[in-house]
């Protein structure tokens, strides 16, 4: 049904429960200034997992102003609430220049891709879908 009303933008986050509603009214306040959107959202209440979905009404096209619009503000406003910009998806292709920004710190990072290195010399598991490019 979400597929015949627009484009979507997808994001599977975690929070902590006491958080959980307040980022999707702090989205809504956020977007109000950017037409034809909508949120809608569903998830686990139980483990803090929301599927925030930021759909555009009658605009099938991916269009970067949105996007631009949405990330990396809702990004920061996991961070700061202490929750996760990946929940049970993972960070994907989409994701992961974030890592090491808002997600994990930078050491813990550069001890993943060390790991990575050590497992897979070749870089040949799933090229550039978990870890950055580049770790400033």
């Amino acid at each position: 049904i979400i597929k015949s009303k627009g484009s979507n933008y997808k994001y599977d986050i975690s929070l902590p429960i006491n958080e959980y509603y307040d980022i999707v009214e702090e989205m809504r306040g956020h977007l109000s200034a950017v037409p034809n959107t909508e949120i809608v959202n569903w998830g686990h209440v139980i483990d803090g997992n929301l599927h925030l979905n930021v759909i555009t009404h009658d605009q099938f096209e991916f269009d970067e102003e949105i996007k631009a619009a949405i990330e990396p503000y809702i990004f920061e406003s996991v961070f700061k609430r202490g929750g996760s910009i990946s929940a049970e998806h993972g960070l994907g292709q989409c994701k992961n220049e974030y890592l090491g920004v808002y997600a994990k710190n930078k050491a813990v990072v550069s001890l993943m891709k060390e790991m990575k290195d050590f497992f897979d010399p070749n870089g040949i598991c799933n090229p550039g879908k978990f870890l950055p490019s580049k770790i400033d």
